[in-house]
């Protein structure tokens, strides 16, 4: 009896451990190519303008961005990927809009908002894609074996 407990302990330790890793390399993720981008634009060229072009281009690249870090929170923590990417959701949107809460913004409310939509939106795209192929890896698996 011991035993099966000790087992089970080390197993809740490893499902949260996994989760917090997922969690942490994917806003990592988020980060780091986000950071990219801005350094990439802003460093060519001699206009260093955040124009409405490039606001629109960075929305788009917020929702690949988003979800290629939600996919890796998925991949990582290795089970429930939809509910990783949601834990993600949240964890992204809380960290959005602190700043804003705690420090203040020079940036109108609507551009903490449409950030925190296009980080969700990004997010559940990349949870649903690895469920997806998670699902389609179990389906060729269940055909082979018939």
């Amino acid at each position: 009896m011991p035993q099966t407990k000790t087992r089970s302990l080390s197993l809740r330790f490893r499902n949260i451990a996994l989760t917090l890793l997922g969690l942490g390399l994917g806003y990592l993720t988020l980060c780091l190519s986000t950071k990219l981008l801005y350094v990439i634009y802003l460093s060519s060229g001699e206009n260093h303008r955040i124009t409405s072009q490039f606001l629109a281009f960075s929305g788009v690249c917020g929702v690949v961005f988003s979800g290629i870090s939600a996919y890796v929170a998925a991949f990582f923590a290795r089970r429930a990927p939809v509910a990783h990417a949601v834990l993600f959701c949240l964890m992204t949107t809380v960290l959005y809009i602190m700043p804003s809460l705690l420090f203040g913004s020079r940036e109108p409310l609507f551009f903490v908002v449409l950030n925190v939509a296009i980080a969700i939106s990004g997010a559940l795209i990349g949870g649903w894609l690895r469920y997806w192929q998670i699902y389609s890896r179990n389906q060729n698996l269940v055909t082979a074996k018939s």
